[in-house]
């Protein structure tokens, strides 16, 4: 099975380098929400094409932050109210891009909807009824940020156990079977021992 027809793949290719080179830590990030993306997605039992399609939502779901000033995405101090609602408009930014291209129109849901919250607390709409890839980018989404460096959270960066302890006590906003997806994939079986993997 081809995992992209051939305009598909180089368009995510071309999006993916620019991000690249717009702002290397959301790239890196993007890449590590992907790779958990497809492995939550396996271990839910989901079909390889969704597998395969969250993925690729993974991939892309920060790409609006192309169009977010680097001075905001590397600000160590806490933003502004105004530089938060501009950090905000990111997945309406990202969806809005993928509406020009037809073979990646598919994936807006995944990119607009990955901070919405079961609860409506999350944003651009506050809405309770989320789309599946968007509840899976989502939840990967909060773990990678919560437990990587980056110049905003280095005085509370979280370990990979308090990340999931706090996702799984909040049941209203994320959704507890994809959470428990997500931590029984991050630990594989080696002999006799568990180990977390590598992301």
């Amino acid at each position: 099975m081809e995992v992209y027809n051939y305009s598909e793949y180089y368009l995510i290719k071309h999006l993916m380098t620019s991000l690249k080179h717009y702002h290397y830590i959301t790239y890196l990030h993007s890449i590590r929400v992907a790779k958990l993306t497809y492995l939550v997605s396996k271990k839910l039992g989901l079909p390889k094409e969704e597998q395969i399609y969250n993925c690729k939502g993974g991939l892309l779901h920060d790409i609006g932050k192309v169009l977010v000033p680097v001075t905001i995405l590397d600000k160590p101090a806490p933003l502004t109210e105004l530089e938060y609602e501009f950090v905000k408009i990111h997945s309406s930014y990202g969806s809005e891009m993928l509406k020009i291209f037809p073979s990646l129109k598919d994936l807006v849901p995944g990119l607009l909807y990955h901070h919405e919250r079961l609860d409506g607390s999350g944003y651009p709409f506050g809405v309770s009824i989320i789309p599946l890839s968007a509840q899976i980018i989502g939840i990967c989404d909060s773990f990678d940020a919560m437990t990587t460096k980056r110049p905003y959270n280095e005085k509370r960066l979280k370990s990979i156990h308090e990340a999931i302890f706090e996702l799984k006590t909040q049941p209203q906003k994320y959704n507890y079977k994809i959470v428990e997806a997500l931590e029984e994939v991050l630990w594989e079986k080696k002999g006799d021992q568990q180990h977390f993997i590598s992301i």
